[in-house]
C-alpha cells in the first residue's frame, strides 16, 4: 500500500461504527489503558470500588486550600482520592518528603484531620488501615482500605 492509498483509506468499523465504540475487545482495552494510566476518574472495581482518583488538584484554588494546611501556600498534589466528602491527598513538597493529607470535607473550609507518611509493606496492609480508622475517625472503610492498598502496593 502506497503512502497516499494509506492516507487516503478509511477506519476500520465494527457494524458502521467507530473501531472502539462497536468493539469490546477495543472497549476493554480502552478502560484498561485508562486506568493504567489513572485517567478513569472512578475504580468500579479491584480495590478502590466507589473511590474517585485523580491526578493532581482540581484547581489551583484546591492546591491552595491543602497547602495552606501545612506551609504558606499551593504544594504540588500528585494525587486525589475522594469518596462523598472525604478527601485524601498525596502532596510532594519540595523541601520534605511526600506525604497523604485526610480531610473530611473540603480543605478550602475544612482542617486536615490526619496525615500519613504513606509508606508500608504488602504484609502491612491491615495495620495502615486500622490506623487510618482509627485517626481518621469517620472515613468510609472503601476509602480506608483503598488508600492502604496503595501505599502497600498490595
Amino acid at each position: 500500500m502506497t503512502q497516499k492509498q494509506w492516507r487516503g483509506r478509511k477506519a476500520k468499523t465494527h457494524a458502521g461504527r467507530p473501531a472502539i465504540q462497536g468493539n469490546p475487545l477495543m472497549k476493554r482495552l480502552a478502560l484498561s489503558l485508562m486506568l493504567a494510566t489513572g485517567s478513569a476518574a472512578t475504580a468500579s472495581a479491584g480495590p478502590c470500588p466507589g473511590v474517585a482518583i485523580s491526578a493532581g488538584a482540581s484547581s489551583p484554588a484546591e492546591a491552595a486550600a491543602v497547602g495552606r494546611q501545612i506551609s504558606k501556600g499551593a504544594l504540588p498534589i500528585d494525587r486525589k482520592l475522594q469518596m462523598g466528602e472525604w478527601r485524601i491527598y498525596h502532596v510532594d513538597p519540595k523541601t520534605a518528603d511526600p506525604i497523604y493529607l485526610f480531610f473530611k470535607a473540603d480543605p478550602a473550609r475544612s482542617e486536615r484531620v490526619y496525615l500519613s507518611p504513606g509508606v508500608g509493606r504488602p504484609d502491612e496492609y491491615q495495620d495502615i488501615k486500622s490506623e487510618v480508622e482509627m485517626n481518621a475517625t469517620g472515613i468510609p472503610p472503601a476509602l480506608a482500605s483503598c488508600f492502604a492498598h496503595l501505599v502497600t502496593g498490595g
